[in-house]
C-alpha cells in the first residue's frame, strides 16, 4: 500500500481543495459588477403567494423557479450587455413577476435559451443577411467590402470567425464595425440566449420559402406527432429540428405568462373557485348568454372561465348526470363539492381583467376581492417604478390580501401559511443541492485517509485518524442534509420519496451513503466509506445537473397513490440499486488495484497493445457507420435502423477493447513507476503458489499446494508487492460480497412485493412487463457470482469483475426500461430523451476498466521466461 499512499494523499488533497473553493464561492458569483435584482425581502414575500400549477398548490416561488429554469436554462436569470458580459442578475421570483408586469422590457432581452449552435445560426441567418445588405447598400461602404459582404451573406454555416476575419481587413465606419462585432458575439458558442423579439422576427428557410419561426415549430410539432404514432407517416426529425421544438416551447411559455392570451399552460392560477349559492346562481346568467352568443369569446373573462369549469365537470360525468346549475339539487351539491376540492383555480389574468362587481356576482366576497385587486395594482405600480427593487410593503400587502381572499373563498382547502412557508424554506435551503459538497469533502478526506496504513483505522497515526474522522463527519453531514431534504419533500408532497426518476437517484445516493457508513463503523477499513461517498456524490451531482431529472414535485399517477406500496415495494426495490451501486464502486476501487498491481512478470507494452489490432479498426468502422446514419457523409450513405444498431454494437465492442488496452498500458506504466527495483526474475514458486492461492476459488488444496504453502520462502521485492496487493483486495472482495448480499435480499423482497401490488392494482401477479422482467434478470444476474463465490467457482478477481459487469443489469432495469425501451405498464416512470448515446459511452468506458485489468492480469500471471523449462 505504501506505493499508492502518496498518490492517494495527493489526489485527496486536490479534491479537498476543489471542494473548499466551491464551498466558499457562491454559485453564480459574478463579483460586484452586475446589478442583482430581486434579492430583497419583498420578493421573498411575493414568492410565498399560493398558486395552483400543474395540478398542485404551491408557492409562487416554486413556480418561478420551475418556469424560469425551463425558459432560461437556470433558475437565476443573467442578462447580457452588448459586450456579452453579465449586466443584470435576476432572482427567479423577480424575473417571473417582471415578465408579467413589464413584458415590453423582456421582449428585447436575450434570455430564451438557444444552446444548440447550428440552430442559433439558422435563426440568426436572416437578420444577419439583412444587416449585411444594409451595410453594403450605404454609399460610404467600399466596393471591396461590399463584395466580401455579399460573399459572406451566401455562407449557410456562417460563424463568428468568418465575421471577425472580415472585420480585420474591412474599412467600415465605426458604427458598422460595432454592429458586425455584435453579430460575431451572437454567433459565439457561449452566447446561448436570444430575445423573444429576435425569435419572432426570425424567418426560417423551409423547403422553397421562408416562414416565421413559430410557424415552423408548429409544423415540426405535427411532424413529430406523426412520426411517433407511425414512422412511415413522417420523416424523423433532425437534431436541429428537435432543438427548435424545445426553443419554441420556451418562447411559448414566456409569452403565455407575459402576453394577453388565456393559454391554459401559462396561467398563474392564483385563487380557488367560489362554490357557494352565489357562484351557482351566476351560471343562470352565463349559460343563457353563452347559448345565444355568436362567439363564446364575446363573453367576459370571468364568464368564459366559469363556463370552462362547468364544461370540464360535464366531461367527467355521465351524460345523464349533466344538468345546468340551479336545476337539480343533487347536481348542485356534487358540482359545488367538485369546485371546492378538484377544480383548477381561477387565473390571475381573469381576476385582473374582470370588473370587481362581476367577480362579486360570480361568488367572490366583496371586501376581500377589492382589497386583493387594489393590492395587486399597488404592487404592479411599484414594480414598474423600481423593477426588481421594490419595498417590502406592497409585497406584504399583496401576500396578506391573497391569503385573506383565498381563505374567504375556500377555508377548508386553501393551504395554510405553514405549508407554503415549508416549501419556500425547502426551495431556499435546497438540501439536495448542498449534499454534494458534503459528499465531495468526505470523498477527498477518506481518500487521504486510505493513504495511511492501507485504510486500517487501528493502524493509522494521528493524521490519518483525523482525516478519517473528518471524512466520516462529512459523510454523516451529507446523509443529514439528504434526510432533512426528504423530510421536507415528504411533508410537501405527502408521498414516499420515490415517485419519479429524480427522487430515485437521490434516494439511491442516500441509501448507498447510509450502508457505507454502517459498514465502516463495523469493519473500520475506509473502503466502504470511500465507495459510498463516491456513489452518493455521483448520484447527487447527477440529480442536480441532468435536465431530464426533473426535481419538480408533481401530482401522482393514480396507480402510485398508495403510500403503503410505495414504501414497501418501490423503496425496497430502489434501495437494492444502492447496495449494488456500493458493490460497483468497491469493484472499481479493486479494479484499480488489479490494474496497477505487480504480477509474476511485467508484460511488454507490445504484448499489452496487441488487442488494438482488432479493436481500433472495429471501433472506427462502427463510429463511421453511426456517423453515416446521421447523414455525415451525405444522403447516399445514409443507413437504416438495423444497420445503425449493428454499427453501434461494433463501436461499443471495439471501443471497450481499445480503451481497455489503453487502461492496461496505463496500469503497466503506473506499476513500473511505483515499483522501481523489481526485476523480472520471478517470485519463488512456493511463495508464488501461496500468494496466488489467495486469488483462487476456495477449493480443497492438493498435497503439493499444501507443501508449497508450508515451505519457508524468502520474499523478493516482486513477491512482497504481490502479497501487498492480495492483502488489499481481500477485504474489498469481502465488502463486495456483503453489499451484493444486501442488494439481492432487497431486490428479491421488492420483486415479490411488486407482484403482490400488481395483483392488487392490475389483477395479475406477473405479466412479463419490461420493468418486472428486468428486476428478475437483475436478481438472477447477481445470484450467479454470489453462489459461484460461495461454491468456490468464482475467484476474487471474478467477484470484482462481476461487481462491475453485473451493474449493467441494474442500469438496464433502472435507466434502460425508462429511457430506452419506454414501453410497459410502468409508463409513469418514462421520460422522453435520455441521452442514450452519452450513457452508452459512459458505460463502455467504465466496462473498459475491468477488461483492461483482466488483460494485464492474464499476461502478468504467465510464468516468467526464466522459470520455463
Amino acid at each position: 500500500m505504501r506505493r499508492y499512499g502518496r498518490l492517494l494523499v495527493g489526489t485527496g488533497l486536490c479534491g479537498l481543495l476543489v471542494v473548499t473553493v466551491a464551498a466558499v464561492t457562491p454559485p453564480g458569483h459574478e463579483g460586484a459588477g452586475p446589478a442583482k435584482l430581486g434579492v430583497g425581502p419583498a420578493y421573498d414575500r411575493i414568492g410565498r403567494v399560493a398558486v395552483m400549477h400543474n395540478g398542485r398548490v404551491k408557492p409562487l416561488d416554486t413556480v418561478a423557479r420551475e418556469e424560469v429554469k425551463q425558459v432560461f436554462g437556470r433558475e437565476t436569470v443573467k442578462l447580457l450587455d452588448d459586450r456579452n458580459e453579465v449586466a443584470e442578475t435576476w432572482t427567479p421570483v423577480a424575473a417571473f413577476v417582471d415578465w408579467i408586469v413589464r413584458p415590453e422590457f423582456w421582449d428585447s432581452q436575450p434570455f430564451i435559451l438557444v444552446d444548440y449552435l447550428p440552430l442559433k445560426r439558422k435563426i440568426l441567418l436572416g437578420p444577419i443577411r439583412a444587416k449585411f445588405a444594409a451595410i453594403a447598400a450605404r454609399p460610404e461602404t467600399a466596393a471591396e467590402d461590399k463584395q466580401r459582404l455579399a460573399l459572406l451573406a451566401d455562407v449557410e454555416e456562417l460563424d463568428a470567425a468568418a465575421v471577425l476575419n472580415f472585420l480585420k481587413a474591412s474599412k467600415l465606419e465605426a458604427s458598422d464595425r460595432k454592429a458586425l462585432e455584435d453579430v460575431a458575439a451572437k454567433l459565439l458558442e457561449d452566447h446561448k440566449w436570444l430575445s423573444p423579439d429576435e425569435l419572432d422576427e426570425a424567418k426560417i428557410r423551409h423547403g422553397d420559402h421562408d416562414e416565421a419561426f413559430m410557424e415552423w415549430v408548429a409544423q415540426l410539432d405535427e411532424q413529430k406527432r406523426k412520426f411517433d404514432s407511425s414512422p412511415t407517416l413522417a420523416a424523423r426529425l433532425t437534431e436541429v429540428e428537435k432543438r427548435a421544438i424545445d426553443v419554441g416551447h420556451r418562447l411559448a411559455t414566456y409569452k403565455a405568462y407575459s402576453g394577453e392570451e388565456m393559454r391554459s399552460a401559462g396561467l398563474v392560477r392564483i385563487m380557488p373557485r367560489p362554490f357557494g349559492r352565489e357562484a351557482l346562481d351566476f351560471y343562470k346568467v352565463v349559460i343563457p348568454k353563452a347559448r345565444t352568443a355568436a362567439n363564446l369569446r364575446d363573453l367576459s373573462p370571468i364568464e368564459f372561465d366559469a363556463l370552462k369549469a362547468l364544461d370540464t365537470y360535464w366531461n367527467d360525468v355521465p351524460s345523464d348526470d349533466r344538468h345546468d346549475p340551479g336545476e337539480d339539487a343533487a347536481f348542485d351539491k356534487k358540482y359545488a363539492a367538485w369546485l371546492a376540492e378538484n377544480s383548477v383555480w381561477t387565473p390571475l389574468k381573469v381576476l385582473l381583467k374582470a370588473d370587481p362587481d362581476a367577480l362579486i356576482k360570480a361568488g367572490y366576497p366583496d371586501k376581500e376581492t377589492r382589497a386583493f385587486l387594489d393590492a395587486y395594482k399597488a404592487f404592479e405600480q411599484a414594480e414598474n417604478a423600481a423593477p426588481g427593487t421594490i419595498a417590502v410593503e406592497p409585497a406584504e400587502a399583496l401576500l396578506a390580501s391573497s391569503r385573506a381572499l383565498g381563505r374567504a373563498v375556500n377555508p377548508t382547502y386553501y393551504p395554510t401559511a405553514e405549508a407554503i412557508d415549508r416549501e419556500s424554506r425547502f426551495n431556499a435551503i435546497n438540501p439536495f443541492y448542498q449534499a454534494p459538497m458534503a459528499y465531495g469533502a468526505a470523498l477527498a478526506m477518506l481518500a487521504i485517509a486510505l493513504g495511511f496504513s492501507g485504510g486500517r483505522v487501528a493502524e493509522m497515526g494521528t493524521a490519518g485518524r483525523a482525516f478519517h474522522g473528518l471524512g466520516m463527519l462529512a459523510l454523516l453531514g451529507g446523509i443529514g442534509l439528504e434526510c432533512y431534504g426528504f423530510y421536507l419533500r415528504i411533508q410537501i408532497s405527502g408521498w414516499a420519496p420515490v415517485t419519479n426518476m429524480y427522487e430515485t437517484v437521490i434516494w439511491v445516493a442516500l441509501v448507498a451513503a447510509v450502508l457505507a457508513f454502517v459498514f465502516e463503523l463495523v469493519y473500520r477499513r475506509t473502503f466502504t466509506a470511500l465507495a459510498g461517498s463516491g456513489v452518493a456524490l455521483l448520484g447527487t451531482i447527477t440529480a442536480a445537473n441532468v435536465p431530464l431529472l426533473d426535481p419538480s414535485i408533481k401530482s401522482l399517477q393514480p396507480v402510485l397513490r398508495s403510500n403503503l406500496w410505495l414504501t414497501i415495494h418501490v423503496l425496497t426495490e430502489v434501495s437494492s440499486y444502492a447496495a449494488f451501486g456500493l458493490a460497483w464502486a468497491l469493484g472499481l476501487i479493486a479494479t484499480v488495484y488489479y490494474l496497477t498491481a505487480t504480477y509474476r512478470r511485467s508484460p511488454s507494452y507490445g504484448e499489452l497493445a496487441s488487442p488494438l489490432v482488432p479493436g481500433f479498426p472495429l471501433f472506427s468502422v462502427g463510429v463511421g457507420g453511426m456517423a453515416a446514419s446521421y447523414g455525415a457523409f451525405g444522403p447516399n450513405w445514409t443507413i437504416g435502423d438495423p444497420l445503425f444498431y449493428v454499427f453501434s454494437a461494433m463501436a461499443a465492442i471495439g471501443g471497450m477493447i481499445s480503451l481497455g488496452t489503453v487502461f492496461a498500458l496505463a496500469g503497466e506504466s503506473v506499476n513500473r513507476l511505483t515499483s522501481r527495483g523489481i526485476d523480472d526474475a520471478g517470485t519463488p514458486e512456493s511463495e508464488a503458489a501461496r500468494i496466488a492461492a489467495a486469488d483462487r476459488p476456495k477449493t480443497r488444496p492438493t498435497v503439493e499446494e499444501i507443501k508449497a504453502m508450508a515451505a519457508p520462502a524468502t520474499l523478493d521485492a516482486r513477491g512482497k508487492a504481490m502479497q501487498e496487493t492480495a492483502a488489499m483486495v481481500k477485504p474489498l472482495s469481502n465488502f463486495i460480497y456483503r453489499a451484493m448480499q444486501v442488494g439481492v435480499l432487497l431486490i428479491a423482497a421488492g420483486t415479490i412485493l411488486g407482484g403482490v401490488w400488481a395483483d392488487y392494482s392490475w389483477g395479475r401477479f406477473w405479466g412479463w412487463d419490461p420493468k418486472e422482467v428486468w428486476a428478475l434478470i437483475t436478481l438472477l444476474v447477481y445470484l450467479v457470482p454470489l453462489h459461484g463465490r460461495f461454491a468456490g467457482w468464482v475467484s476474487t478477481f471474478g467477484l470484482v469483475f462481476a461487481s462491475v459487469g453485473c451493474f449493467l443489469s441494474v442500469v438496464m432495469a433502472w435507466y434502460g426500461v425508462n429511457f430506452v425501451l419506454g414501453v410497459g405498464l410502468h409508463s409513469y416512470g418514462f421520460v422522453e430523451g435520455g441521452s442514450q448515446g452519452v450513457m452508452g459511452v459512459i458505460l463502455c468506458s467504465i466496462m473498459a476498466l475491468p477488461l483492461g485489468a483482466a488483460w494485464r492480469r492474464k499476461l502478468g500471471n504467465l510464468r516468467p521466461a526464466s522459470t520455463v523449462a
